[in-house]
């Protein structure tokens, strides 16, 4: 795994590839404006090499994967999904399809260790620190990161947690990163974006090139990865900001 000791937030890191690893395009997720064009062409035009599609409860056909692979050789392309669980959204690298029984974060995982895939707890602090989401619920989040690493099941269930999430406030993604640093695991970072606008803003770099799917699954697997963030074009820094509760 990276020592992230060694790497402070802001440094810019000239890594050989940067991974777009939560997106969403249409027409397979319905809520998005993004075409498969417009994520190779803008994505390569921000510096990105590749992206992770997770769209919803989905993993595009065979047949679907091969022509894109085929139509952008020189852009990667992984096909995970976005899955909606009882323990929130998590994003399931490995499977080839949607399976039975998955809407249980233990039984997703399940299916992932059979096949060695990886199991990301995507933006797992969204609107917790909003007062009217707390007004709506009748419920406030009043754990410290220390507590929310010990006591939330899901980071007993995931392999690692979203840190960097281009749609969260900047609260829920430090306080991400300060519970990725308690756990001792390497964040992952993705725009979720569901159209160009902010795409590859957040992403995840990796130390060794990425070229297939396996190479994939073994560089998150070992923890040879970082969230990043975009300084600009073909340009990325660390992203692994301090968490200080009293700037809120």
């Amino acid at each position: 795994m990276i020592d992230l000791t060694t790497i402070e937030h802001g440094d810019v890191l000239d890594w050989p590839a940067v991974i777009e690893l939560h997106v969403h395009t249409n027409p397979d997720s319905s809520d998005s404006m993004l075409s498969k064009e417009e994520l190779v062409t803008t994505g390569k035009m921000v510096g990105l090499t590749g992206a992770n599609l997770a769209e919803h409860d989905k993993v595009l056909e065979r047949h679907q994967q091969e022509a894109l692979r085929a139509e952008y050789p020189d852009f990667f392309f992984n096909f995970g999904m976005e899955v909606t669980t009882d323990l929130g959204h998590m994003i399931a690298i490995g499977l080839r399809e949607y399976l039975p029984g998955i809407r249980r974060a233990e039984k997703l995982r399940e299916e992932l260790d059979k096949v060695g895939g990886y199991l990301i707890s995507a933006h797992p602090f969204r609107r917790l620190f909003d007062p009217v989401t707390a007004m709506r619920t009748g419920e406030s989040f009043e754990m410290n990161p220390e507590e929310a690493a010990a006591n939330m099941p899901v980071f007993k269930i995931a392999h690692t947690l979203e840190i960097a999430n281009g749609a969260n406030t900047p609260r829920e993604n430090e306080f991400a990163a300060e519970v990725a640093r308690i756990l001792g695991v390497s964040g992952t970072g993705g725009s979720d974006a569901h159209s160009n606008s902010g795409l590859g803003y957040f992403a995840t770099g990796f130390k060794e090139s990425i070229e297939s799917p396996d190479q994939l699954l073994e560089a998150l697997h070992a923890g040879e990865f970082t969230a990043v963030q975009q300084d600009s074009a073909s340009k990325f820094s660390c992203f692994n900001p301090p968490y200080d509760e009293s700037n809120y």
